[in-house]
């Protein structure tokens, strides 16, 4: 593919995550999802599990933004903001 081509293609995938907007809560449990699909692609590749793995840190990162991005779900969820009211 040449430059232009892989531009035009660039440009319509980016275009694409802005077509339809997110709510806060829509792109958190999107992230949500991303991260979950994360840590089961570390699974199959047997990278999770050992203590003393050499990815370790990338596990404890993943697991940290987890918790985080849920977290931050329950926080903006529909029924939470009703209650804050």
């Amino acid at each position: 593919m040449t430059t232009q081509e892989l531009s035009a293609l660039a440009r319509q995938r980016l275009q694409a995550l802005f077509d339809k907007p997110e709510s806060a809560y829509e792109h958190a449990a999107n992230a949500l999802q991303l991260l979950l699909a994360a840590e089961a692609a570390f699974e199959r590749l047997n990278l999770l599990g050992n203590a003393d793995d050499d990815a370790a840190e990338l596990r404890d990162a993943l697991c940290n933004a987890r918790i985080r991005v849920y977290k931050a779900l329950v926080l903006l969820s529909p029924t939470n903001s009703e209650k804050a009211r």
